[in-house]
């Protein structure tokens, strides 16, 4: 066993996940987004987000329970995508947000920017055309 601290070190840190899943629920579709939302994952958040938009739904709702960590490049990716859903006419509801997104949505002042609800059925109601 060596001694020496910088052994090692160019080895790879495990890459932190973020899932999504996609469903439609009436006519409204929610995509589940689970892990962690920062530069590193923000690709995989935004084509999943952009391919449920395009399915131009009644309400698109965003699940955000299962999100662990939360930066600057998650809230950016989500007011790109509020602005990209209000030119498309589709109403854009964010359903449970972590204690983690709510931090960072208190913190920078953007909670007013979103319509928030506490589940998917709530926001579906509000949201019926």
């Amino acid at each position: 066993m060596s001694s020496n601290p910088s052994e090692g070190a160019d080895l790879p840190m495990p890459g932190t996940e973020l899932k999504t899943d996609t469903v439609r629920v009436e006519d409204a579709v929610v995509c589940v987004l689970s892990g962690d939302l920062y530069v590193g994952t923000r690709d995989i958040g935004d084509h999943a987000l952009r391919a449920a938009l395009d399915l131009r739904p009644a309400l698109l709702a965003v699940d955000l329970n299962a999100v662990e960590l939360f930066t600057a490049e998650g809230l950016n990716l989500l007011l790109s995508l509020r602005d990209t859903a209000h030119a498309r006419g589709v109403p854009l509801a964010l359903v449970s947000p972590s204690e983690a997104v709510r931090h960072v949505l208190d913190v920078t002042g953007a909670t007013g920017s979103f319509t928030v609800h506490p589940t998917v059925a709530e926001a579906a109601a509000q949201h019926t055309p």
